[in-house]
């Protein structure tokens, strides 16, 4: 039977059956590949106080736990009493560089809410600015090069909350968080 064959069908049956020999070795390999790692959970990663996104490095600058009362005498533009809550004032400052080599326009980049290990979100509040200290340049235009902006931001938060996180962005971009230590 293998007399009746052309040279040119030996050849062709060859490189199929070299053809299903690498496909099935390829096969045999992948089912052999170990599972990736499971993911980190929360409890076991470090703690995250600097991120990059695109061309932006943010960094945790300072967290203040300001407890109930901000007081009117430390507010700008005179506000005319204390103001209390039944939880806990944290404030919270944020710097922004720009590493990359083009500006990065005013408004593009920010910080967000806070998040805590319940996934409890706590929303920035603008009431709080007559207490936000000077040179807060949220969203500031962003030069290459340059020396980092400070974004200070007054949040409002249950007390039991720990585990605090903020969130940075940047247009475009997937948010990510930074840890506050608290």
């Amino acid at each position: 039977m293998i007399e009746n064959l052309s040279r040119e069908q030996i050849i062709v049956g060859v490189i199929i059956i070299i053809v299903i020999v690498v496909i099935f070795i390829a096969v045999k390999s992948l089912m052999l590949t170990p599972p990736p790692p499971p993911e980190e959970t929360e409890k076991n990663k470090e703690p995250v106080y600097e991120v990059e996104i695109g061309n932006v490095k943010f960094s945790l600058k300072e967290v203040k736990d300001r407890g109930n009362i901000l007081l009117a005498s430390e507010s700008k533009f005179g506000y005319p009493q204390d103001l209390t809550t039944t939880e806990r004032f944290i404030e919270v400052t944020i710097q922004a560089q720009n590493i990359g080599t083009d500006d990065i326009k005013e408004g593009w980049w920010n910080i967000g809410d806070l998040v805590d290990s319940e996934g409890r979100r706590f929303h920035y509040e603008r009431k709080f600015d007559r207490w936000i200290p000077e040179g807060s340049e949220c969203g500031a235009v962003l030069k290459p090069g340059f020396a980092p902006k400070s974004c200070t931001k007054i949040y409002e938060v249950a007390k039991i909350s720990s585990g605090l996180k903020v969130t940075v962005s940047l247009r475009q971009k997937r948010p990510r968080y930074i840890d506050l230590g608290i």
